[in-house]
C-alpha cells in the first residue's frame, strides 16, 4: 500500500497554506492538490509550499477535481488516496484516522462521519446529511452515516473502474452507491469538523442549484437500485 493525500482546492487561499502545511505533520510528502480553476492565489500559494499542483485551466467541479487527482495519484504509484477539502473545515489531523481505515479494509471507501452537535453547525446542513443519508443508504442498500462528508480514503484502482460521472459535489453521493452496487463495502470513522462563522467561510455550494441536482441524482439511483434489486438481495442472503 501507498498512501496519499488529495486536496481539491478553488479559491482557498486564504487557507490552503494551513492544510498542505497540517497534511504534513500527518503524510509528508506525499501531498497532492488539484486546482479546479481557481482565480485566486490558490495556486500560487499551494505551490510555494513545495507540493506538486495540478492546475485545471477551468472551474470543473469538486468531482471531476477528484478524478483527476485520483487518475494522476495512479499514475504516481499510489494505491489509495485521502481527500480532504481546502477550506480548513476538516482536521489534517485526523488523517491516521483513514490511514487505519486502508490497513484494516483496503479494499473499501472510507468515510468520515461528522460530529455535528456543535452549535455552530449549520442547521441546513444537519438536515442536508439525514435526507443524503436515507436516498443513499436507500439506493445502496448499505448503511451510510455520512454521504455527504468529503473527508474519505480511496482505493484508486477499485474508484477509478466504477466510471462515475458526476462532475459537482454530487461526485460523493454518485461514488458510494455504484461502489455498493459493484460489491464493495463502505467504512465508516468519526471525525471533528469546523464551520467558521457565515461571514468568514468560504463555500461553493448553491443551495438552490446543488439540491436540485442531488435530488435528480437521487431519482436516478432510486431506479437504478431498482432494476439491480435481485441481485442485491441475493448478496443480502448470502452476506456480501
Amino acid at each position: 500500500m501507498k498512501i496519499c493525500a488529495l486536496v481539491p482546492v478553488y479559491n482557498n487561499a486564504g487557507t490552503i497554506t494551513d492544510v498542505i502545511s497540517r497534511c504534513r505533520a500527518a503524510i509528508e510528502p506525499d501531498i497532492l492538490v488539484v486546482s479546479d480553476g481557481s482565480t485566486d492565489q490558490s495556486d500560487d500559494r499551494a505551490r510555494a509550499t513545495g507540493v506538486e499542483v495540478i492546475a485545471l485551466r477551468e472551474n470543473r467541479g469538486k468531482g471531476a477535481a477528484i478524478r483527476v487527482g485520483l487518475e494522476a495519484a495512479r499514475e504516481r504509484g499510489y494505491s489509495h488516496a485521502i481527500v480532504l477539502d481546502a477550506d480548513g473545515q476538516h482536521l489534517p489531523e485526523e488523517i491516521p484516522k483513514f490511514y487505519e481505515l486502508s490497513l484494516s479494509f483496503p479494499d473499501r471507501i472510507g468515510v468520515g462521519v461528522r460530529r455535528m452537535t456543535n452549535k455552530d453547525v449549520p442547521k441546513a446542513s444537519r438536515r442536508g446529511r439525514s435526507i443524503s443519508n436515507f436516498w443513499t443508504s436507500l439506493a445502496s442498500w448499505q448503511r451510510c452515516k455520512d454521504a455527504q462528508c468529503g473527508f474519505r480514503v480511496y482505493p484508486i484502482e477499485e474508484t477509478l473502474a466504477l466510471g462515475c460521472k458526476e462532475p459537482g459535489f454530487q461526485f460523493e453521493m454518485e461514488i458510494l452507491v455504484k461502489a455498493a452496487w459493484s460489491g464493495m463495502r463502505i467504512a465508516h470513522t468519526d471525525i471533528d469538523v469546523i464551520y467558521p462563522p457565515k461571514e468568514v467561510r468560504v463555500s461553493h455550494f448553491d443551495p438552490r442549484r446543488d439540491n436540485l441536482k442531488f435530488t435528480w441524482l437521487s431519482m436516478k439511483l432510486f431506479f437504478g437500485m431498482l432494476f439491480r434489486l435481485p441481485q442485491m438481495i441475493y448478496r443480502k442472503i448470502r452476506g456480501f
